[in-house]
């Protein structure tokens, strides 16, 4: 008696496992009945002129099969057959443009899923001509400039200006995580707060679009810093140099990236350095999270080096460690008799 059911589980779960092990490698499963995406895509602002930012968000396009995820988008802005972007995902901030010369383009958006179907949706832009106006000055304030989590910031546009129009005719948006992604809100006067609050400590920057009444634009960013509840506190700085010893043409290695902070990362923090303890400090502020060098060519002996760390919010601590030069030349010593 033939065991065929046996047979058929067996190839039931092998194809199972296959497909699992596929999904989970980043390939896509075999698929005989794949229907091609559908290409969609938004324009902000909806009208402009050559000096316009335009935001092309293809957020819209959709598939039977895959979720947005999955699918890839590019966009060609002006007609010409070329692709003006690379392959990207569609719930990425939207791709922006800006046309130099007044005239209509078209604008083409491709999607394509991940049975490499595609499809392609055009849109008819018509860029105006600015005339004699002038782009606006962003200027974004916060208050406060710092505080614990659960902070209320208030972010304003009111002190941006424009040549032509008063700060009442500006328009503004906003994006709270400083992504330069706008899409999902509307555009709202520049004399209009925002508010914002952030848990997670360090800094966090807020960007700000501007648009006159002519649709020229601006944009800029501010900060805000998240500190600890009992407020901010020095960090503890850890310098290791190596060799230990050497002679005057000898390139000893400064390491800072023992330091710690409370809530600064070692690539948030500076040092700088007096290389023989002097009271002088001999360089910049340095980015800590690097190493750094130096020769003792005129100090030699015992050399104590002295590194200065100081976190975002300007608090510091110092370290020294002390390293031996051999002279350049020979000592002798007179022999004496006995």
């Amino acid at each position: 008696m033939k065991k065929f059911p046996h047979f058929l589980a067996l190839v039931l779960l092998f194809t199972s496992v296959y497909r699992v092990s596929g999904r989970a490698a980043g390939k896509t499963p075999h698929r005989t009945n794949n229907t091609p995406p559908v290409a969609d895509f938004t324009i902000d602002p909806t009208q402009g002129v050559a000096g316009t930012t335009f935001f092309f968000d293809p957020a819209a396009s959709h598939d039977n099969e895959d979720t947005s995820a999955w699918l890839l988008a590019r966009f060609d802005f002006d007609g010409d057959g070329v692709w003006d972007t690379g392959w990207d995902n569609p719930t990425n901030p939207p791709s922006r443009h800006t046309y130099d010369t007044p005239g209509t383009y078209q604008v083409t958006l491709e999607i394509k899923d991940t049975g490499d179907l595609t499809d392609t949706h055009t849109t008819s832009l018509q860029v105006g001509d600015p005339g004699s106006n002038t782009a606006p000055a962003a200027n974004c304030t916060a208050t406060p400039a710092s505080g614990p989590p659960g902070t209320v910031f208030t972010f304003s546009a009111a002190s941006s200006s424009d040549v032509q129009d008063p700060v009442s005719a500006l328009q503004v948006k906003w994006d709270k995580w400083g992504s330069f992604d706008f899409r999902g809100q509307t555009w709202q006067p520049a004399t209009q707060p925002i508010t914002a609050t952030y848990d997670s400590l360090g800094i966090h920057e807020v960007d700000l679009i501007v648009m006159d009444s002519g649709y020229l634009m601006d944009n800029t960013s501010c900060q805000v810093e998240i500190v600890p509840p009992g407020g901010n506190t020095p960090p503890t700085a850890s310098l290791s140099i190596t060799p230990s010893s050497g002679t005057y043409t000898t390139t000893f290695t400064m390491d800072m990236r023992g330091s710690t902070d409370d809530y600064d990362a070692i690539a948030d923090m500076s040092v700088r350095f007096d290389w023989n303890d002097d009271g002088t400090f001999d360089t910049a502020w340095l980015n800590a999270s690097q190493l750094w060098t130096n020769t003792f060519t005129y100090d030699w002996g015992f050399v104590t080096v002295r590194a200065r760390v100081r976190d975002s919010g300007g608090l510091t601590d110092d370290a020294t460690q002390t390293v031996y030069v051999k002279p350049p030349y020979a000592v002798f010593l007179p022999l004496v008799r006995r």
